[in-house]
């Protein structure tokens, strides 16, 4: 992959890569991710890399050494309704020699700089910092990104979950077309709204009842390690629930293997069959625990919390939110509104 050198300051350089080059793999790879309360590690950092939309790789070198990191996916988002470019950051990252030197914060103005310099379309740039991570924040806010909103984080599991007979996997493309319709109305009166990783490896499902298409989701297979959680609870969490039979087969830090579910629909007044649905992938996939990702106030979300019973992981995991920042290039200001007041649309596949 071509290398393009953006800027040099000293010992330091900030590159530009199309895609993700391999030295990047084993960089992101050794990444803990994480606030000052918890840290985690993706085990399949990898293979969700080779799977990214359009990325583009910004990267800070000391040398010939990879020691910051923030991948650009570029995209179309829509905003109920109207469509706008848009580069969502991933993987924005640092290592640990660099850590608290002030260095990411330092050259992540002139990446946002050089990033938005030549734009001429309206463009949203925006980035998914944990709540908890305030030096992440403090560096993604200095390079000019404020608030959007917040997405909240979900959990459902079952002891002992139920198979189904009912699912359906969507292969065809009258399914595949069908369920883009279900979806693009459902979140219409969303934002940042994308549904790059729907469809992916094949894993989306769907639950039918007369013909009719009653719950869809899409699923990523996710295992991470837990190396800490914040808290005096989670403290008992790390400690107690793994030596604990059957609890810890929803929760396990050292090995922590989940479905990561997204695209989600369901009918109105039929989230039992949502349920259904998840407990059937659960089964499929021998797990007993799923994660996903909505907006704070999202409709789907507030009528999944009113059905209730997602399981004991929720509650280990239901004050870990994300707060969105974003940037904005060649907008009003009453589309930069239209973008902070809508429901926010969360892609599963961006936060495992």
């Amino acid at each position: 992959m071509e290398k393009n050198i953006l800027f040099r300051e000293g010992d330091y350089s900030i590159q530009k890569q199309q895609g993700i080059p391999e030295e990047a793999f084993e960089f992101l790879d050794s990444i803990a991710w994480g606030n000052e309360g918890a840290l985690y590690e993706h085990k399949n950092t990898k293979e969700h890399i080779r799977l990214l939309y359009n990325p583009m790789l910004i990267s800070i070198n000391e040398g010939d050494k990879i020691q910051g990191t923030a991948a650009f996916c570029n995209t179309n988002v829509t905003v109920n309704g109207s469509t706008f470019n848009c580069y969502y950051i991933r993987y924005f990252a640092s290592s640990k020699e660099i850590r608290g030197k002030g260095v990411m914060k330092h050259f992540s103005k002139k990446v946002m700089e050089l990033i938005r310099g030549d734009e001429k379309e309206k463009t949203i740039y925006f980035a998914c910092i944990e709540s908890a991570n305030k030096s992440s924040y403090r560096v993604v806010e200095s390079a000019g990104y404020t608030p959007i909103g917040r997405i909240k984080t979900l959990g459902f599991s079952r002891y002992f979950p139920k198979a189904s007979k009912n699912l359906i996997q969507v292969t065809t493309d009258s399914d595949k077309q069908q369920i883009m319709d279900l979806l693009k109305e459902q979140y219409q009166h969303h934002c940042l709204v994308q549904f790059n990783a729907i469809f992916l490896q094949d894993n989306y499902y769907m639950i039918k009842e007369n013909d009719e298409i009653v719950a869809a989701c899409q699923y990523h297979q996710a295992h991470w390690v837990i190396n800490a959680m914040k808290g005096f609870m989670g403290k008992i969490i790390m400690n107690v629930v793994p030596h604990i039979p059957i609890i810890n087969q929803l929760f396990n830090p050292t090995r922590f293997e989940f479905l990561a579910f997204e695209g989600i629909y369901f009918k109105p007044g039929y989230e039992h069959k949502l349920y259904e649905l998840f407990e059937g992938l659960l089964t499929k996939e021998k797990l007993k625990s799923g994660m996903f990702w909505l907006g704070e106030t999202c409709p789907i979300r507030e009528k999944i919390l009113q059905k209730g019973q997602l399981g004991l992981i929720h509650s280990f995991i239901k004050d870990s939110d994300v707060i969105i920042m974003g940037s904005y290039k060649n907008m009003s200001d009453a589309e930069i509104k239209q973008v902070e007041n809508s429901p926010l649309y969360g892609s599963a596949f961006d936060f495992v």
